[in-house]
C-alpha cells in the first residue's frame, strides 16, 4: 500500500486561464447561464468558466484549477501574452490541447511562491517521453532554481513532455500501461448492518464513494462511460465484507439542460448501479442543473427546473424517497457506541431554506459527521459552496467528501477529500476508481482509493475522529 497524507491535486489548481484575446464583448448563452467572451486583459485577469468549447469563442474549455475555464489555443509562446506560457492542457472532453496559461499569477489559485506539495508516496515517472515534477528535464516554463520552479522546468506539479519540451498538467492516463484485474479488496472481520433509505445501523463505519460519471461531450449518450461505471459498481459489489451503502459526489450526466438526453444518460448510470445491490445516496452536481458551475436550480432559483434536474430527482433520488436535492441520514452503532450523520449538500440548488436546514442539521451533535457535496471549497462560484463552508466552519465535522475535479486527492491539513474519478474525462495521470471509507480500531477514519482495473490501493488518507 502506498500511504500518503496528500495526493497532488490537479496541478491546474495553479493556473489562471487567459482566454480569447479578440476583445469582443458579446455573450454566449448555455441554457440559462451566460458566459462572457473571455479576454484576460479586459476582464482584469478573471477566469471565465465554461461548459463546452463553443462557450469560448474559438478557444477551448479546459480543466483548470479544479474547474473548467476558457483558454486561448496556441502553437507557440509567441501566440500568448507576456505573462503566459503555451502549454498542454486537458480539455473538458479529456483531450490534450495547447493553450495560453498564466502559470505565475496568484489569481485563480496559483501561488508560485507556495506551490502544491509533492505526493508523500513519490511521483511515478514510468511514463516514457514525460518527466515528473521531481525529475530534471528541459522544459522552460520557468527558470530552474527560481522560486516555485520544479526540476523539470514547470510550475505547480505540471509534467514536462520531453519530446516537445512543453509543460502539461499530467502524464497520459495510460502511461503505465493496462494491468490485469486483481481480486476485490478484502478486510478482516465482518460488518453487520441494517440500513435503508433513511439510514440505520452498522457495527462499524464502512461505505464506498463513487465520483463523477459522465460522457466527454454534451448529449453524447452513445459514448456514456458505461464500461467504466459498470466495472466500478461491480468492483464495489465484490468487496468482502459486503459494503452496506455507497455515496456519490454528483455529475451523472452531460446533457443539454433543455434537451432530451438527461433521462437516457441517468438510466445508463442506474443500470450500472444495478450491479451493486446495496443502497446508494447521491449528491447533486452542477450537471444536474445546467452544467455551469455557477448554475442554481430548483423552484424559485435563477435556473428553475431543468430537464437535468428533473431526471436526477426522478431517477436517482426517487428510489430512496428524497423529494429535495439536499438531505441527511443517520447511521449509528447498534449499541450507540458512536453516532454518525451524513449530510448531502446541493450547492447548485441553494436557497435560504437549505441554508437554515444545513445550520440545524450540523448543530445536532454526533460522533462523526460526513458532509457530501459536489464542488470542493475552491469551486466557490457554485451558489452554495461559500455559504455552506461558512456554516460548516461553525461546527465540527469528520470529513467533507466532494468531486467536480476529475481526480482524487487530499490536501494536507484539510478535512476535504476530492473523489471525482468515476468515469468523467480524467484530468490527471491517475486512473478511474472508487474509494472505501472505514472506521479503524482507534476510531479514526481511513479513506483508501482503489484503481477500478486492478483493485489495487492507489492512495490512503487517515482522519482523526475530531478536528
Amino acid at each position: 500500500m502506498k500511504r500518503v497524507v496528500w495526493f497532488m491535486a490537479s496541478v491546474a489548481v495553479a493556473a489562471l486561464v487567459a482566454c480569447a484575446q479578440s476583445g469582443a464583448s458579446d455573450d454566449t448563452t448555455l441554457g440559462d447561464a451566460a458566459v462572457t467572451n473571455p479576454d484576460a486583459t479586459s476582464n482584469n485577469g478573471a477566469c471565465v468558466e465554461c461548459v463546452i468549447d463553443s462557450d469560448c469563442k474559438g478557444g477551448v474549455c479546459a480543466q483548470l484549477g479544479g474547474d473548467s475555464y476558457c483558454a486561448t489555443t496556441c502553437a507557440s509562446a509567441s501566440d500568448c501574452a507576456s505573462n503566459e506560457q503555451c502549454i498542454s492542457v486537458t480539455t473538458i472532453s479529456g483531450d490534450q490541447a495547447s493553450a495560453c496559461v498564466d502559470v505565475q499569477s496568484s489569481v485563480c489559485g496559483l501561488n508560485p511562491t507556495n506551490p502544491p506539495p509533492s505526493d508523500d508516496g513519490g511521483t511515478s515517472n514510468d511514463c516514457p517521453g514525460f518527466a515528473s515534477p521531481t525529475t530534471t528535464a528541459s522544459c522552460s516554463s520557468c527558470k530552474q532554481g527560481s522560486n516555485g520552479c520544479q526540476p523539470n522546468g514547470c510550475y505547480g506539479g505540471w509534467w514536462c513532455n520531453t519530446n516537445t519540451n512543453k509543460c502539461q498538467s499530467s502524464a497520459p492516463t495510460n502511461c503505465n500501461g493496462s494491468a490485469d484485474a486483481g481480486p476485490p479488496p478484502t478486510f478482516d472481520g465482518g460488518v453487520t448492518s441494517n440500513i435503508n433509505e433513511n439510514g440505520g445501523t452498522e457495527s462499524a463505519i464502512y461505505f464506498a464513494v463513487v465520483g463523477d460519471t459522465r460522457p466527454a461531450n454534451e448529449d453524447d449518450t452513445t459514448n456514456y462511460p458505461t464500461t467504466i461505471i459498470d466495472t466500478i459498481f461491480s468492483d464495489v459489489a465484490a468487496v468482502s465484507p459486503a459494503i452496506p451503502f455507497v455515496v456519490s459526489t454528483g455529475d451523472y450526466q452531460f446533457s443539454n439542460p433543455s434537451g432530451s438526453q438527461a433521462s437516457a444518460q441517468l438510466a445508463k448510470y442506474a443500470a450500472a448501479k444495478g450491479n451493486y445491490t446495496g443502497i446508494q445516496f447521491p449528491a447533486m452536481g452542477n450537471h444536474e442543473c445546467t452544467g455551469a458551475t455557477d448554475s442554481n436550480c430548483g423552484s424559485g432559483n435563477a435556473d428553475g427546473i431543468t430537464n437535468n434536474y428533473t431526471a436526477f430527482m426522478t431517477t436517482l433520488l426517487g428510489p430512496i424517497g428524497k423529494t429535495l436535492p439536499y438531505y441527511s441520514i443517520n447511521i449509528n452503532s447498534p449499541t450507540n457506541a458512536w453516532t454518525a450523520k451524513f449530510v448531502f449538500v446541493a450547492a447548485n440548488a441553494w436557497d435560504s431554506a437549505q441554508s437554515s436546514w444545513l445550520t440545524s442539521t450540523l448543530s445536532q451533535s454526533t460522533t462523526y459527521t460526513f458532509i457530501v457535496r459536489h464542488e470542493p471549497a475552491s469551486a466557490n462560484t457554485a451558489p452554495g459552496v461559500t455559504p455552506a463552508e461558512t456554516i460548516m466552519a461553525k461546527y465540527p465535522y469528520t470529513l467533507s467528501i466532494v468531486g467536480h475535479s476529475h481526480e482524487y486527492y487530499h490536501s494536507s491539513g484539510s478535512r476535504e477529500v476530492v473523489i471525482g474519478n468515476g468515469g468523467a474525462p480524467i484530468s490527471t495521470n491517475q486512473d478511474y476508481g472508487y474509494a472505501i471509507v472505514r472506521q479503524l480500531s482507534n476510531g479514526d477514519i481511513q479513506v483508501d482509493m482503489y484503481d477500478y482495473k486492478t483493485n489495487a490501493v492507489d492512495s490512503s488518507f487517515e482522519f482523526a475522529v475530531t478536528p
